[in-house]
């Protein structure tokens, strides 16, 4: 709690050490994650879906998890972002004890919560779900409780602005998770082992997370909630369920019940899926340093409110920086990738892929503005605009679907995503007045199409086995270079990376910190 002790607001450069420092942290975590679920999820394509008929069989299995999803955002009630924005408040005002008032108070409302989205799961996949996962389905229903009581404490160390306490418990819970996940496979447990896996991994992050939060908050004594405060958390937790609502239907895989509903072909649920669930966790990446960022805005504005739009302009221009390089790179590669590593009986995959990961992009770089809007509590705009977004989704699954199966799902999906975006970024540039450096943004696009120009050349000249590595490697070559050609980074960008690289082993140090001076040379 030395944290909030501190007199007057840190300088920028503390404030991009911290960045820099959950960033790190969290990209250990997103590493992590984003190999053990994409090895799994190939695991699982292969034993399970080596056929027409497994493919039916996985896309109705993942129908029924996409119903648990449902009840698990919606059961989330807003309430972890809620904690996450009061207890960066108050204890960046000098007041840990509110802040402990506001953890207590949220995690008690969310186990609630919790026991009663359970029960409401139980009834939507008997009534939606397939009864040949009966047990598979319960067992994923089980799950949510400790999915939602470990988002409460997992906001908390986000408040604290210390990524490191969440980092842990997310790659331990991992590790269990792939580990059973193998076993289920190996030994022919089937589905109902991997919702097992998924049980267990869940009630491990979840014990760690609480354990840990009480070592870092227990001591402090408990505050009391003023009337007024109350009544801004209720308000703010109100507008966050609709935003969780939302977020289902534009941002999530809500398509997969029109694809249900309107395409017979139950393969083209799975052709949607796995591409959405891998360019979701490559999203990671980018979205950590937005991520970071957002920590540190909810927390800035306990301590004062000058910089939020510098940071909220910095946070859209870093994602862009990220995931241009990801996701334009995914798309480029996605035929060899698929054919390579799921096989070519996996072949209808590779156009929802590239589709699904170009129009990605847009959804990275919400994270900055939307922060803004909750960091300052006007949200209505985020509503409102969803609302409009979720009908041109809907709208457009209804017109390609049928037709276009896997396909028309990730233009509908994505088309809406990039219409959030383009207007959360327009309300904030008008309404804040932002600088949004437009130019340095036309820099970091071109620098992509350099890069995705030599890759898909590359595919083509070198294909097969040899070409994927081959391809990948001539990309982040590209990438840097492009970047040192364009300039497309500033000055201050040295610093801030140079903080990133400030987490790497001490070997790896002088190594980043030469390669960065070599791409921005318009900083020395």
């Amino acid at each position: 709690m030395k944290k909030s002790e501190k007199s007057g607001p840190p300088s920028p450069t503390a404030n991009s050490r911290i960045i820099a420092k959950n960033a790190a942290w969290g990209g250990v975590e997103v590493v992590f994650t984003f190999l053990t679920t994409f090895l799994t999820s190939v695991a699982v394509a292969r034993v399970l879906a080596a056929d027409a008929a497994g493919k039916d069989r996985l896309g109705s299995y993942q129908y029924i998890v996409y119903l648990t999803t449902i009840t698990l955002v919606v059961g989330s009630f807003g309430l972890p972002t809620t904690t996450r924005k009061y207890m960066a408040e108050y204890l960046n005002n000098g007041k840990p004890e509110v802040a402990r008032a506001t953890y207590l108070l949220t995690l008690k409302i969310q186990s609630y919560i919790s026991l009663l989205a359970a029960a409401i799961g139980f009834g939507v996949v008997s009534w939606l779900g397939d009864p040949h996962y009966s047990t598979a389905s319960v067992l994923l229903v089980v799950a949510i409780v400790p999915r939602l009581i470990n988002s409460v404490p997992s906001q908390a160390n986000n408040a604290a602005e210390v990524a490191q306490r969440n980092t842990e418990p997310a790659v331990v819970a991992a590790a269990v998770t792939v580990t059973l996940t193998i076993v289920s496979l190996l030994v022919g447990w089937d589905f109902v082992g991997l919702s097992a896996a998924v049980l267990a991994g869940a009630c491990v992050e979840c014990v760690m997370k609480l354990h840990g939060v009480e070592k870092w908050l227990g001591n402090v004594p408990r505050g009391v909630l003023a009337p007024g405060l109350r009544r801004r958390m209720l308000t703010f937790s109100g507008q966050g369920i609709a935003l969780l609502l939302l977020n289902l239907l534009v941002w999530d895989r809500s398509d997969i019940m029109i694809l249900k509903a309107l395409n017979p072909d139950r393969s083209q649920i799975t052709y949607f899926s796995l591409p959405f669930s891998l360019a979701d966790r490559v999203l990671m990446i980018p979205t950590l340093f937005a991520g970071a960022l957002a920590f540190t805005m909810m927390a800035q504005y306990g301590r004062g409110q000058a910089r939020l739009k510098e940071m909220t302009v910095d946070g859209g221009r870093y994602a862009l920086l990220v995931s241009i390089p990801l996701l334009v790179g995914l798309a480029c590669i996605s035929r060899p990738l698929i054919l390579l590593v799921y096989g070519a009986k996996w072949g209808p995959m590779i156009a929802p892929m590239a589709i699904i990961a170009l129009l990605a992009i847009p959804k990275s770089l919400v994270t900055a503005p939307t922060m803004l809007l909750q960091t300052t509590e006007r949200q209505g705009f985020l509503i409102l605009w969803g609302c409009l977004c979720g009908v041109v989704d809907l709208g457009l699954d209804f017109l390609l679907v049928r037709k276009y199966g896997a396909n028309g799902a990730a233009i509908a999906n994505g088309a809406a995503q990039a219409m959030a975006a383009l207007g959360i970024w327009i309300y904030v540039w008008r309404s804040d007045h932002l600088d949004l450096k437009l130019r340095d943004c036309g820099r970091i696009v071109l620098s992509g199409a350099i890069m995705a120009l030599g890759v898909v050349a590359t595919t083509r000249v070198v294909p097969g086995r040899v070409g994927l590595p081959v391809a990948v490697a001539v990309g982040v070559a590209l990438w840097m270079v492009a970047l040192r050609v364009t300039r497309a980074l500033r000055p201050e960008d040295v610093a801030r990376f140079l903080s990133i690289g400030g987490q790497f082993p001490a070997a790896l140090r002088p190594l980043w910190s030469r390669l960065i001076a070599w791409m921005a040379p318009s900083a020395g």
